[in-house]
Parts: C-alpha cells; sequence; structure tokens
C-alpha cells in the first residue's frame, strides 16, 4: 500500500512539473507553479529527506533563474530523478 502511494505521489510530482514547463514555454503563470512545487517540496518531514529529495528541491528551487534550454533540461532531469527514486525515502 506505501509503494502504490509513493508511486502515486511520484506521478503527481511529474504531472506538476510537466505542467510547470508547459506555463514557461506559453510564457503563463509558470513563478506561481513553481512556487507551489516549492511549498509542497518543503513540507517534507525532515526525517523523510533524502539525497534524491535533497538533489530535486535545489534543482527545483533554481529553475527561477535559468534560460529555457537550461529550464527545460533540469525539468526533465527532475522527472528523471522522480522516475529512479529512492528505495527507503520520500523519492
Amino acid at each position: 500500500m506505501i509503494k502504490d502511494v509513493q508511486e502515486g505521489y511520484k506521478n503527481k510530482l511529474k504531472n506538476k512539473l510537466f505542467g510547470l514547463l508547459c506555463e514557461f514555454e506559453k510564457n503563463g503563470e509558470w513563478e506561481s507553479f513553481l512556487e507551489a512545487i516549492e511549498i509542497e517540496l518543503a513540507g517534507v518531514p525532515e526525517e523523510r529527506q533524502t539525497i534524491s529529495y535533497l538533489t530535486l528541491c535545489h534543482k527545483v528551487s533554481m529553475l527561477r533563474y535559468l534560460k529555457y534550454e537550461y529550464f527545460r533540461k533540469t525539468i526533465f532531469d527532475c522527472m528523471n530523478l522522480l522516475s529512479k527514486g529512492d528505495e527507503n525515502g520520500i523519492l
């Protein structure tokens, strides 16, 4: 059951990241999407924070400073990180 919840959460987060990319590409309200993702990630309890989680947080927090080609690459890096995940952590 817990594995299903973790997989569901990772898929939800991947969809949010892809939505962020879509908003960025159409010059929409991408910053509010980004802030919502940052807030969600900040709510993870410290004891559940893995190396992959910390890597994801740092990449997401730097998105607002990147040019388009790096923004897009970083989004896909984050999605790949979520696909790999950690065996015993939040990701």
